[in-house]
């Protein structure tokens, strides 16, 4: 469906608070590509987004409302890691990496109030790719920018973890 003028610069709007999309803050007729591939989804409070284990495909840009980001302990119970509210001053978006591979998704996402999403399918942002890749060269830098700070911070409380483990061990010893 063939989002109207209107639509589209509410998109754009929307985009230029993405952090993936900053390099094309200023640059209204790419930010416009980028948009005429988004699609609007509303969720009702209580629905799940995605669900931890399933292959995931697809962004989720969320203009309103908020979601619990939920993990499985090893008893299969869950458990709320994270609630994101999305603002005009704070844009959440989640699953960026069903951009780059159609791996298992790492966490459930549940709505915890009305929310509107914008999607990007894995499909349509390869084949906006092939198209224009001046397009999503820098989307994909992003990504890989959020993606090199989150393993060093995990490799740091790797570090953390192994460092107490060892204090814990060298006490029991004495």
């Amino acid at each position: 469906m063939k989002q109207t003028r209107e639509q589209l610069d509410e998109i754009i709007k929307t985009l230029k608070g993405v952090s993936i999309f900053k390099t094309f803050a200023e640059k209204p007729e790419e930010l416009e590509k980028i948009a005429s591939i988004l699609k609007m989804v509303s969720m009702k409070s209580g629905e799940t987004v995605i669900r931890e284990g399933d292959d995931g495909d697809t962004l989720f840009i969320m203009k309103s409302g908020s979601v619990d980001i939920l993990k499985n302990t090893l008893q299969d119970e869950q458990y709320t890691v994270v609630n994101l509210s999305s603002s005009e001053n704070m844009i959440i978006f989640f699953g960026e990496l069903a951009l780059l591979d159609s791996d298992k998704r790492s966490a459930t996402v549940r709505t915890t109030k009305d929310c509107d999403f914008l999607v990007l399918k894995r499909d349509d942002f390869i084949q906006l790719g092939d198209q224009h890749p001046n397009l999503c060269l820098p989307i994909t830098r992003e990504i890989s920018k959020m993606l090199a700070s989150r393993l060093r911070k995990a490799n740091q409380d790797i570090i953390t973890l192994f460092e107490a483990l060892v204090s814990e061990l060298s006490d029991e010893d004495a």
